[in-house]
């Protein structure tokens, strides 16, 4: 019986300290940053690849230009190219970056 009476104060004293010690909760791994989206360049929300109609002309400056139906110009970086239609409708084929309203050629075709 001593024995009984030595283990109830016991287990008694351990329920008290388990009930003071504070919940553990599995470690947390930090969590990054949260990231932002990341903000496109200009060029990739103003570009895009398509074809434009229009007259091959020059500018001012001298250099080739392409003028649409609408007379919207567009600077071309391909000058060597556009040389060969000046003054002709041509199918301009490229990437438009509408917000200089310039085209990174990638063919020219006289229009049909």
């Amino acid at each position: 019986m001593k024995h009984w009476s030595l283990l109830l104060p016991i287990s008694l004293a351990g329920s008290m300290l388990i009930a003071q010690e504070p919940q553990r909760r599995p470690p947390q791994r930090p969590q990054p940053p949260a990231q932002e989206q990341p903000q496109q360049q200009p060029e990739q929300q103003d570009t895009q690849q398509q074809t434009v109609t229009g007259k091959i002309a020059t500018s001012n400056d001298g250099k080739y230009i392409l003028v649409d139906p609408n007379g919207t110009t567009y600077q071309l970086d391909d000058q060597r190219r556009a040389k060969k239609f000046a003054g002709k409708m041509v199918k301009v084929s490229g990437t438009v970056d509408t917000s200089s309203n310039s085209i990174h050629v990638t063919e020219i075709k006289a229009a049909s």
